[in-house]
């Protein structure tokens, strides 16, 4: 049963590939996390309502996002832990099947605060949005093309 090995890994690559627009979207409120969420706001050139709608929202989810992340760390330690005294498979499938579970939660998550957030924008304010992605994603891909390139030119 190494399907939720599969799953799991998609899923996780999944989330991977969703987080950017997210943490873009809602940048928390330190370092680079709240400069981020500041570029954006100007980008998009955000009302002060807007700014305060995201706030808001980014407030309400924050307390789910913290203990969402919590039990994802406290099942992984115990995944690990669980193959390093040689647990049998059936336990592995099981914890495997909970993190799953947690990792599907928490693209739902994802989701909604990504649908509150786009639920702000004006439709001029999406479509600048979708640009934005879009050069985040080509700049992304060239600097894994040039990063493949010092790998293989180094070895």
């Amino acid at each position: 049963m190494k399907n939720w090995k599969v799953v799991l890994g998609s899923l996780a690559l999944a989330g991977v590939m969703a987080v950017p627009a997210a943490s873009m979207a809602f940048g928390g409120g330190e370092g680079h996390h709240k400069r981020g969420f500041e570029h954006m706001a100007r980008e998009l050139g955000l009302t002060e309502g807007q700014k305060a709608q995201l706030k808001a929202n980014r407030e309400s989810n924050s307390d789910s996002k913290i203990a969402q992340r919590e039990q994802l760390r406290a099942l992984r330690k115990q995944i690990r832990a669980a193959m390093e005294s040689g647990a049998d498979q059936a336990t592995l499938d099981q914890l495997g099947t909970e993190l799953g579970k947690l990792e599907v939660q928490k693209m739902q998550n994802h989701f909604q605060i990504r649908q509150q957030f786009e639920a702000i924008l004006t439709d001029e304010q999406k479509a600048k949005f979708e640009t934005l992605k879009e050069k985040r994603k080509e700049r992304h891909m060239k600097w894994r093309e040039e990063r493949l390139e010092r790998r293989t030119s180094d070895s």
